[in-house]
């Protein structure tokens, strides 16, 4: 038997998994699609007139998804956080690749699958009462001629209705798995008040690289230059001209590959090996 990974042995450890915790998932199913259908109502009364845009499902996805998806990865591996628990979870007979696959498979992959699901089955009826109600109430907006066009549902894997970065690059759902890669880790890191514990050190780096970038970085340049985008330096010189200088294409590529799509793999793989050595 193979001492790295055996299907069948981490398809035991899922089935475990599954049964130690479906209460709680189950319950949290409800409990997400409640909230939505209450901030929904509540962009009702707030707003009778265009209450559901797309910039707002926009926001409402991406404000629960980061905030659910980032507070259940924190508690992925919570049973390291008590020791009688944590003995047990370690001496387990698989091995820590298969319950770090273990883990991603309910934090990462079965999580974002159905926040999204119960995202849709509470958006688009709420989508649909809301044309409705423009059509029965007012097609056009207060003290003006101007109509009211029927609300589309929000795409979120096309991003038709977000930003334009959001659309040609999907970096919000991009930096989602990154961020909650980043708390799976901490899972592991912080035995106790992992969650908050993970938002402070997150918060510390982005604040602490900023101030670094601000202060030291753009500092050394020549004066009226700054960092563009990690990519390349940029100069305003005013009356409209503005020069750049950027990394080759290659390097740009290589860069930008890695900050979009390879960030989660590297907080994975650093979980690996936090959990192979981690002791209780």
């Amino acid at each position: 038997m193979n001492q790295i990974f055996d299907l069948s042995r981490w398809w035991k450890l899922v089935t475990l998994h599954w049964v130690q915790n479906r209460k709680r998932y189950l319950l949290a199913i409800p409990a997400i699609a409640g909230l939505l259908l209450a901030w929904y109502i509540f962009l009702f009364v707030i707003d009778r007139y265009s209450p559901i845009d797309p910039f707002s499902q926009y926001t409402s996805y991406y404000c629960g998804l980061y905030f659910a998806g980032c507070l259940y990865a924190s508690m992925i591996f919570s049973e390291l956080g008590n020791q009688p628990q944590g003995i047990g979870y370690l001496s387990l007979p698989a091995s820590h690749f298969e319950k770090l696959l273990c883990a991603l498979l309910f934090s990462v992959v079965l999580f974002f699958t159905v926040f999204t699901i119960v995202f849709y089955l509470i958006d688009i009826p709420m989508v649909q009462f809301s044309n409705r109600l423009i059509e029965q109430e007012h097609r056009v907006y207060q003290d003006t001629g101007i109509p009211i066009g029927p609300v589309t549902v929000y795409n979120v894997f096309t991003g038709e209705g977000g930003p334009p970065t959001d659309r040609i690059y999907h970096a919000l759902l991009l930096a989602y798995f990154a961020i909650q890669s980043a708390f799976i880790l901490g899972s592991v890191y912080f035995t106790r008040y992992s969650f908050i514990k993970t938002t402070v050190a997150v918060l510390f780096i982005v604040f602490g690289y900023l101030l670094f970038e601000m202060k030291i970085l753009n500092s050394t340049l020549p004066a009226g230059w700054n960092i563009e985008l990690f990519m390349g330096w940029r100069q305003d010189y005013g009356r409209g001209n503005v020069y750049y200088v950027n990394l080759p294409s290659w390097a740009a590529t290589i860069v930008g590959f890695v900050f979009r799509f390879c960030l989660p793999f590297i907080f994975w793989l650093i979980t690996y090996f936090r959990l192979k050595e981690k002791e209780v």
